[in-house]
């Protein structure tokens, strides 16, 4: 099975940027769950918000790392997909509506 790629937006309070900081270090220095790698992650720069993209196994190796910060912050996670990836999907099924939707040869 093909691995997941989920976008997670955190929003946070900014007094509570201090103690969401050092539960990240804390939590982080315990290490990833085996199925958890992060790709890329973004600051908002005017704070209070942390865009994540996680390839993860499974969506348990996602909570597992997650649901320590769920008393200090809002997650919302969504599955993604590449553009290229995206576009060959979409293109398929465009194709397949088409054939479908195409009078029969007589």
């Amino acid at each position: 099975m093909k691995n997941m790629l989920l976008l997670d937006i955190t929003t946070f309070e900014l007094e509570n940027s201090a103690k969401i900081f050092k539960r990240w270090d804390q939590v982080e220095s315990k290490g990833f769950p085996d199925g958890l790698k992060v790709v890329s992650q973004w600051f908002d720069a005017g704070g209070g918000r942390i865009i994540t993209v996680y390839e993860v196994e499974s969506i348990k190796d996602y909570v597992a790392f997650n649901f320590s910060f769920t008393d200090l912050c809002h997650v919302e996670v969504f599955p993604v997909v590449g553009a290229e990836e995206f576009k060959k999907f979409a293109s398929k099924c465009v194709e397949s509506l088409n054939a479908k939707n195409s009078p029969a040869d007589t």
